[in-house]
């Protein structure tokens, strides 16, 4: 049976691995990248999508990319969180909203047959 401990490789990682390890504290994660760094995502996706035609579908992806991380990074910072329980219980709870939401967003785009934030 697998150990749930970290490996020590990614125990002390940094960047990107660690973020992604769930390293850093749930509270940078959560409202740093969730609300902050979201954000910023959007509003390059905004950018791209409405000055660059051609790269309405690309700023999908990166937005679906950046969400996607932050949805790990959020779920494996919970895990980690050593205080109440109520917050990791709300951060994956929000985790799955998001996703949803996210989910929902794409069905209804691909019926309008329409890329979402396109303009």
């Amino acid at each position: 049976m697998r150990s749930k401990a970290i490996s020590k490789s990614r125990q002390n990682a940094t960047g990107l691995t660690g973020y992604l390890a769930g390293n850093y504290p749930l509270r940078t994660v959560f409202w740093g990248f969730g609300p902050g760094g979201g954000s910023v995502c959007i509003l390059a996706m905004y950018a791209l999508a409405t000055h660059l035609a051609a790269m309405q579908a690309t700023a999908w992806q990166f937005g679906l990319l950046y969400a996607c991380g932050w949805w790990r990074a959020t779920w494996k910072s919970a895990g980690q969180y050593a205080g109440s329980p109520v917050w990791p219980l709300g951060a994956k709870a929000a985790v799955v909203a998001t996703a949803v939401l996210t989910m929902g967003m794409g069905v209804h785009a691909s019926r309008l047959n329409r890329i979402p934030f396109s303009g």
